[in-house]
């Protein structure tokens, strides 16, 4: 079995993703990252599970709109099958990869091409502005395991793992599981995230002013003198006096367009389909964080059939999948659709995850319904 990773120059949509070529028994496949849907945490936890025998062990790779499931169950004390399933393909159900082998030689093989892709061909400045490839420590899956099986779960759920769609793996589920002083440990976690993208759109001074607060909570934690309630009061001060949100990490206003969505608007295009989480819900719709962008889901564009309120389907932090219908690049909007992806008037109401597995289907259709239009014209 041999993994490599390669990185493209392509100065178009595929600029800096990078390919994940498998090959095992004549067979290979090849699979695209994107930093859009970065899975190299996960592949790292999903690695980890394996080593420690946490079986079966699963993940998604998101190729911004459909993808791959990387599948390790248990066959006996010696082996695991190792197998690549499609996600969210249509009709195309066909199995990529399917092979029995042993658990050290599947993650050998994924750590060997990882190492070998960092010393030689790796530009994290091409992939993102966050780099998770280098920041790992892919040695330590070649090591015996001294952690608890659990701390795998956990950490997937710390990371916002899992897309969304297994609840079991939710950080709110885990979450009271933690010390105090853990939970803010990962509060700090994810500031150190907010702050690089604060800092990457120029807002220097609500960077300057998380890293001036936060910089003392490892110091007061070590010490045994962590204040609490002092610590989320001065948070809820912090926050309001600068007008930040910590559970909309991409803030965007008309006056601070960040670069990344600018990138990123770049790359959708009408009849496309893309996932995404949805962060606020209105009367008139839901807002959609389409991994670096935000998009609006019209209540009308929700299903053929009329509804009062998108609470009725949505709710803050779910998973989506959508079709663009509308982009305006002048002014930065873009509008979706899961309307369009029914099968049936009212598919969204009783089946929203079955609308989605048919997505790509009904795409197609739409696609080229509209073809049939313009020729029409």
């Amino acid at each position: 079995m041999r993994v490599t990773f390669t990185q493209s120059s392509n100065e178009g949509v595929f600029r800096g993703w990078i390919l994940l070529r498998i090959e095992a028994n004549d067979i290979c496949t090849q699979i695209w990252t994107s930093s859009t849907f970065n899975p190299y945490k996960e592949l790292y936890i999903w690695l980890g599970q394996i080593r420690d025998s946490q079986l079966p062990a699963k993940m998604i790779i998101d190729e911004e709109g459909h993808g791959v499931e990387l599948i390790a169950e248990y066959l006996s004390d010696l082996f695991v099958q190792f197998r690549i399933e499609p996600w969210m393909c249509g009709n195309d159900t066909t199995t990529r990869l399917k092979i029995a082998t042993e658990p050290c030689q599947l993650i050998e093989a994924f750590h060997d091409g990882v190492i070998k892709f960092l010393k030689d061909e790796y530009q994290p400045s091409q992939w993102s502005y966050i780099d998770d490839l280098s920041n790992t420590n892919w040695g330590s899956l070649l090591k015996p395991s001294n952690i608890s099986g659990e701390n795998w779960r956990i950490r997937l759920a710390m990371y916002w793992g899992g897309r969304g769609t297994v609840p079991e793996t939710g950080r709110e589920t885990v979450w009271n599981q933690l010390t105090l002083e853990q939970q803010w440990l990962v509060i700090l976690h994810d500031v150190l995230l907010w702050t690089t993208q604060l800092t990457a759109n120029g807002q220097i001074t609500e960077a300057y002013a998380l890293v001036s607060f936060y910089k003392n909570l490892p110091i007061d934690l070590a010490l045994g003198e962590f204040d609490a309630s002092w610590y989320e009061k001065r948070r809820i001060e912090l926050n309001k006096k600068y007008g930040l949100c910590e559970y909309s990490i991409e803030r965007r206003t008309p006056k601070n367009c960040r670069s990344s969505a600018k990138a990123r608007l770049k790359t959708l295009k009408l009849g496309q389909l893309v996932d995404g989480t949805i962060r606020g819900i209105k009367p008139y719709g839901v807002f959609v964080d389409i991994g670096g962008y935000y998009a609006l889901l019209h209540i009308n564009a929700i299903s053929q059939l009329a509804i009062n309120h998108p609470e009725e389907v949505f709710q803050v932090d779910d998973w989506i999948r959508a079709m663009i219908v509308w982009i305006d690049v002048e002014k930065g909007r873009v509008s979706l659709s899961t309307s369009d992806l029914e099968t049936e008037p009212g598919d969204m109401l009783r089946d929203p995850l079955g609308v989605y597995e048919k997505a790509e289907e009904m795409a197609d259709k739409y696609y080229q319904n509209v073809l049939s239009k313009l020729e029409a014209e």
